[in-house]
């Protein structure tokens, strides 16, 4: 991808980037999540030469619950999830280590296209992708600081099919978080253009359905 990024645009990524620290919230405190949107989470992580940021994530109604959950994280303060906030800050921090190392970037990205073709070839059931994704977050991601400390209850964190899930909501976010960086996305922007943002985030939810 190479052009000009609109407020949709990086509305977009941003609600990739708070729907996978959603999902891992979920995920770990409650041991299960909105299915659709772990699954439209996880088909961006196979989109590596899109030809535009929609192309990533599908229809807005895919990033739903992530778009949701940054309007409510910038406008009602009285609603904000510190948890959410935590990853999502994390999430954004390893992107930006990751859009800085072209080498590990490369490596990942070759590992999802050659997860991507066995698994098109095999037919993976579902744990089988959440646990090679998983294994793919942990070969290239888990050892990076800040490493993510995922709170939530023993009893699901340490359900080897729900850390699997978790690992696969952290991938899928970090990968939302490069494409912001490599779209023109900043740190700051957040604070700069938030108004644009959140208005750009509430048309997309318009078309919701």
């Amino acid at each position: 991808m190479s052009r000009k990024y609109t407020d949709r645009d990086h509305a977009l990524i941003l609600g990739g980037v708070f729907q996978a620290a959603r999902l891992v919230f979920e995920l770990a405190r409650y041991g299960k999540t909105s299915d659709g949107a772990l699954d439209a989470s996880v088909a961006s992580l196979f989109q590596t030469r899109p030809e535009s940021v929609q192309a990533v994530f599908g229809e807005p109604n895919n990033l739903k619950l992530g778009l949701q959950h940054f309007v409510t994280q910038l406008e009602s303060p009285a609603d904000r999830n510190p948890e959410l906030t935590q990853y999502s800050i994390r999430l954004l921090q390893l992107g930006r280590k990751l859009y800085l190392d072209a080498e590990k970037t490369a490596a990942l990205g070759t590992d999802l296209e050659d997860f991507q073709s066995r698994m098109q070839a095999f037919e993976f059931e579902k744990q089988t992708q959440y646990s090679q994704l998983a294994k793919i977050y942990q070969d290239h991601i888990s050892s990076m600081s800040p490493r993510i400390m995922v709170q939530g209850d023993p009893l699901h964190l340490e359900n080897q099919d729900t850390a699997a899930r978790i690992r696969c909501a952290l991938l899928a976010g970090v990968r939302a978080a490069h494409l912001w960086y490599q779209c023109g996305g900043k740190r700051w922007h957040l604070l700069t253009r938030q108004r644009r943002l959140l208005a750009a985030a509430h048309e997309l939810l318009e078309e919701v359905t």
